[in-house]
């Protein structure tokens, strides 16, 4: 059974190219969608620090850390498994402005596996490729700055 302690703290870094953002790209044997890049917030960590350690790990790239655009409280399941995460989600600017000029970035986790990361419009997401975490979008456009989204459905609500 699973209590609070299993309850996952994440940070999703959102660099813009214009209309455009910089998602990840996952293919499992069920589904695909995209997600911003980013990952978990370790004890004694700010959500700042840690977009900063993720982008590096992940992408070998510095970012500057910008305002907290909202926050998401995310449960659903993948591949069998059921998660909770409550997710801080920042505006980020790469350093390296020559970043912004690639159409394809590489993602690589610590255990090898690799993902395309590609810029892409907000509105370019669909049912059969979704944007997640569920609800993303309406932060993102600015309409609500708190998603709640359970497995069982997608409640949410503005404050």
């Amino acid at each position: 059974m699973k209590n609070w302690r299993d309850v996952r703290p994440q940070v999703l870094g959102v660099p813009r190219r214009g209309e455009e953002l910089l998602v990840e790209f996952y293919e499992g044997p069920d589904e695909q969608f995209y997600r911003p890049l980013g990952g978990g917030i370790e004890f004694g960590e700010s959500s700042d620090e840690a977009v900063a350690r993720e982008f590096e790990e992940e992408l070998g790239e510095a970012v500057e850390p910008g305002p907290v655009l909202g926050t998401i409280e995310n449960q659903f399941r993948w591949a069998g498994e059921s998660f909770h995460e409550m997710t801080v989600v920042r505006a980020v600017s790469f350093r390296d402005e020559t970043v912004y000029e690639r159409d394809r970035l590489t993602v690589t986790e610590t255990d090898g596996s690799r993902r395309p990361a590609t810029w892409e419009r907000l509105d370019s997401f669909d049912d059969e490729k979704p944007l997640l975490p569920a609800g993303i979008e309406r932060l993102l456009q600015g309409e609500e700055t708190h998603i709640v989204s359970p497995a069982t459905g997608i409640e949410s609500r503005s404050e």
